[in-house]
């Protein structure tokens, strides 16, 4: 198995590098494009909001991942590209691979919802036919895609990395500096915030990790705001929460997200929005647990403070039901790469 894989390939807690971490792991040869290898210039940032207009503009390839796509394609015989996310990647360079080297099967995989114009390019939209399959973490996108021109598509849940989300042995400076009763890693978003704000009106200690707008409310009582976590810091703050709370956003109609499934893979007690797709990947009550209001959020909060011995048994199981239904990198890329090549 040869496969050159395409991504963002910064930050240890990036998803897209946990993926890459993986196809090592499956390939007999693999080899690397960082899109990232270069940060986002002002013209990719100008670019970006134009193509929201409605402007047919493309976004600038800063780290000339398709040169370097091109050279590899030249040099090398490739069973799989796998793009993750490729809102750089031209059409222009999907055509040359099918040129150079028409047996290698193209992929694209996107933990976003694809179909939605803030998460594309115009450079992916033109992209979109071209591959040869798209693996998409939103079930309700597979005919939209279909529309947008996407020969093959198959829905697939989250996953966690097994090499980076797990239980730690912490010790009493991590569980003091990261940890505290209720807790919520990750971007600010006007829904998230309100449910954060319910809970410290409500008396909930509530300690964020984020950045931009979450500074706008440091000065809130039983709120702390502190800077964003990128590092191996990530999965033990999940661990070390008595409560973990597990946002969806909804910007992405969201029905699961990367933490549902790194939150109990860590160790964590997770507190999550109900979906079915949720109900669906953890028992209620049994292996986390879920709420459909602020009223029930807090209303859990509060219990679950107050009974550490049932928390700590819906956290194991938790941690369990990844292990036992297979939610990590490693046996989820396994499987959908079983169906790339049995095609």
């Amino acid at each position: 198995m040869k496969i050159l894989s395409v991504g963002t390939m910064s930050g240890l807690s990036n998803t897209c590098l946990h993926r890459h971490w993986t196809l090592e792991k499956i390939a007999n040869k693999i080899d690397v494009v960082n899109t990232s290898e270069r940060p986002c210039s002002l013209w990719y940032r100008v670019a970006h909001h134009l193509f929201l207009w409605g402007l047919p503009v493309r976004l600038p390839d800063s780290s000339c991942a398709n040169r370097k796509i091109r050279e590899y394609i030249t040099r090398n015989q490739y069973d799989i590209v796998w793009i993750d996310k490729g809102i750089t990647i031209n059409p222009e360079t999907l055509l040359y691979i099918k040129q150079v080297s028409p047996e290698t099967k193209i992929v694209s995989y996107s933990l976003d919802n694809m179909a939605l114009r803030h998460n594309q390019s115009q450079n992916y939209v033109k992209c979109i036919p071209l591959y040869d399959w798209h693996f998409t973490t939103k079930s309700y996108i597979l005919e939209d895609m279909k529309r947008l021109g996407a020969k093959r598509i198959k829905f697939t849940n989250q996953v966690y990395e097994s090499s980076f989300h797990y239980p730690h042995l912490l010790n009493g400076e991590e569980i003091q500096r990261l940890g505290g009763y209720v807790g919520f890693i990750g971007a600010w978003e006007k829904e998230r915030c309100e449910s954060i704000l319910y809970l410290a009106a409500g008396g909930i200690k509530v300690k964020v990790f984020g950045s931009g707008k979450w500074n706008n409310y440091k000065n809130i009582e039983n709120l702390k705001i502190l800077p964003a976590l990128y590092s191996d810091d990530y999965s033990k703050a999940l661990q070390a929460f008595r409560i973990s709370l597990c946002f969806l956003r909804k910007m992405n109609l969201d029905l699961q997200t990367s933490r549902t499934m790194e939150i109990p893979a860590c160790g964590g007690f997770m507190l999550a929005e109900r979906t079915d797709e949720h109900l669906q990947l953890f028992a209620e009550g049994k292996e986390a647990q879920f709420f459909a209001t602020n009223e029930e959020l807090l209303e859990k909060c509060r219990y679950y403070l107050a009974h550490d011995e049932e928390r700590k048994i819906i956290a194991e199981a938790g941690t369990l039901r990844c292990h036992t239904s297979g939610y990590s990198n490693e046996e989820t890329l396994k499987r959908l790469i079983a169906i790339i090549i049995s095609e």
